[in-house]
């Protein structure tokens, strides 16, 4: 089937064969000597895969003037989109260039449709979009760092982008730095609040402590007013100060509720932020289905008018056949009975109403074809 065989470029050679898909081993017979470009097709690569030519490049970054911006095998350059697989080494890229039909597709914000082009597989996370030097142009990507520039993607994701993807990326690097700047101010309250406890558990000790040694010292010497006033002055301020350092408690539990909703808040707009990009990836299947069936009723259309213009053939050969045959026993008539006008006049009534017969079935037929 054809849907089984993928065409390959060799970059090297300039030559393209076909090859199928279920072979893992892709070796180019062009030149004096064979050589192997995989031995694990799709994983071990490069690969470049062009959704317009539908054509499998074996990808060489050492050659001058190679790069996404036009496609080597079909020359298409109208606004490039490039995806680099998590799962394999295939790099998808498209072109806005007309074609007559593409299996797969990469989407604005960078996604594959409907999937990767070499292993069939979905993302494992949200491809992230970055500027790639080496091949000078935007690619998306679900891996850390990039396979053709080696930059870290998920620190160039933060930037801002003016697509949707970029907006959508934007706000999940939000809700995620609030959610980390909400547990950082969790824990220093709970650090917080853990020192006031124990410095008010010390206090409540020394201030229970000093009670205790002013209520022996009452009890067994009787001591000056004096003394005692500074006993009860040391307690009273024992008691303030507890007093303040629950105060302080306090104001540590209301901060650590304030960076809990605050946390809250951050996971439900980054919730909000994930169901938007699976309603964007459904609604891009959605759309890919419709095209599919679309075509397939364009096909189904194509089909039926064939039959009806093959049928229409063969009815006008067989009533100009049967017209040419009426038209040669008329001219034997004619030419046996020609004093015989009144024979004459009926062969040629009977050749014109075959022929108004003929161009009635034709009309109808037509009629037929078109509605």
């Amino acid at each position: 089937m054809l849907a089984d065989i993928v065409k390959i470029h060799c970059l090297k050679h300039h030559a393209n064969f076909p090859m199928p898909r279920t072979s893992r081993v892709v070796v180019c017979r062009e030149g004096a000597e064979t050589h192997t470009l995989s031995n694990n097709f799709p994983v071990e690569g490069p690969w470049v895969y062009c959704c317009n030519c539908q054509t499998f490049i074996a990808w060489d970054g050492s050659q001058e003037g190679v790069s996404l911006k036009e496609c080597i095998f079909c020359l298409s350059s109208l606004n490039p989109r490039a995806y680099t697989c998590d799962n394999c080494s295939v790099t998808m890229v498209d072109y806005d260039d007309s074609t007559l039909r593409k299996h797969h597709a990469v989407l604005d914000w960078g996604a594959p449709q409907p999937a990767c082009a070499g292993c069939h597989q979905f993302p494992h996370s949200t491809p992230q979009k970055h500027f790639c030097q080496a091949m000078q142009c935007e690619v998306a990507t679900a891996r850390k760092a990039c396979a053709f520039c080696g930059v870290n993607v998920q620190t160039v994701a933060a930037t801002p982008s003016p697509n949707a993807n970029g907006q959508i990326q934007k706000a999940l690097a939000e809700a995620e730095a609030k959610a980390r700047e909400a547990d950082e101010r969790r824990r220093l309250a709970e650090e917080a609040a853990s020192k006031e406890i124990e410095l008010r558990r010390q206090a409540e000790l020394k201030a229970a402590e000093i009670e205790r040694r002013a209520t022996h010292e009452l009890n067994l010497a009787q001591t000056s007013s004096y003394e005692s006033e500074i006993v009860r002055r040391e307690a009273d301020a024992a008691r303030q100060k507890a007093d303040a350092e629950a105060s302080a408690r306090a104001q540590a539990e209301r901060l650590a509720q304030i960076a809990e909703l605050e946390r809250q808040e951050a996971e439900r707009r980054k919730a909000e932020a994930e169901a938007k990009a699976r309603e964007a990836e459904a609604l891009a299947r959605e759309v890919e289905e419709r095209r599919v069936k679309a075509e397939e009723a364009a096909r189904r259309e194509a089909e039926m008018r064939a039959q009806a213009e093959q049928q229409a053939r063969e009815v006008t050969e067989t009533y100009t056949h049967k017209l040419a045959e009426t038209q040669a026993q008329v001219e034997e008539v004619a030419k046996g009975v020609k004093k015989d006008r009144t024979a004459i006049a009926m062969t040629a009534a009977i050749a014109a109403l075959l022929l108004v017969a003929l161009l009635y079935l034709i009309v109808t037929l037509l009629k037929q074809f078109g509605s």
